[in-house]
């Protein structure tokens, strides 16, 4: 029997399609030669598309390197989704211990530590890099970066499990969780693979319920004439 005649595609699917083409032709050319060498002729190469295809989807190039940026953290939740069926059982608020302890949280923090040592995180980086200096880039990534964040943490409710999802103190804990993690993986961008890195990701792990905890507490407002702290010296060993 011959085979059945293919729909043609919708105005909407190739809108789609090549939008599609132009986030992963970004991506690629990210990866490959960096934030500077990426011009917006350049991914119109890579994606095969015309100049007002390019330019009807991304009007500039700081929109377009931003938006391959959430392509990126899109494929990656998606990652992580997968993943979180291999994850530990909740312990539904009956285990032992402060919330947030146990396997399935250091599971997760270790899964969020993965996320920083790929290409969503070089890329990423690169763009950090090129905002400091770009006043059309930083606005448009700064307000991306706030969109991520708070998809980060709505995905993290899921990975964590009801325990740690409904507890106050999680947004800023995640909050801490990232920034360190960023910091740690600058610091693997210099230094390669480093094995202290992965032993501070263990000692935060283990710090996490703690942090959790305090991130609930009611922040005290400074007094008008705070008494100054003293500054601890370090004993030599």
């Amino acid at each position: 029997m011959p085979e059945a005649a293919r729909a043609p595609r919708t105005q909407q699917q190739r809108r789609d399609e090549t939008r599609r083409a132009l986030l992963d032709a970004a991506v690629e050319s990210l990866i490959e030669v960096g934030f500077a060498r990426t011009t917006t002729l350049e991914v119109q190469r890579r994606a095969e598309v015309s100049r007002g295809a390019l330019l009807h989807h991304f009007p500039s190039k700081a929109e377009l390197l931003v938006a391959a940026i959430a392509h990126l953290a899109e494929m990656r939740a998606i990652e992580l989704k997968r993943l979180s069926a291999e994850l530990p059982a909740d312990r539904q608020g009956g285990g032992k211990g402060a919330p947030g302890a146990g396997a399935r949280t250091d599971a997760v923090l270790g899964l969020l530590w993965q996320c920083f040592s790929g290409t969503f995180f070089q890329v990423a980086m690169e763009l950090r890099t090129a905002a400091r200096t770009d006043p059309e880039l930083r606005p448009v990534l700064a307000s991306a970066e706030r969109t991520l964040r708070d998809g980060i943490l709505a995905q993290a409710r899921t990975l964590f499990g009801k325990e740690v999802a409904d507890h106050p103190g999680l947004p800023r804990a995640l909050d801490l969780t990232l920034q360190l993690m960023i910091g740690a993986a600058m610091s693997a961008v210099l230094h390669g693979g480093d094995r202290r890195l992965d032993e501070l990701i263990d000692d935060w792990k283990a710090l996490f319920p703690t942090v959790l905890a305090h991130g609930a507490a009611p922040k005290r407002r400074p007094t008008r004439n705070p008494v100054p702290t003293p500054v601890p010296t370090l004993k030599r060993r």
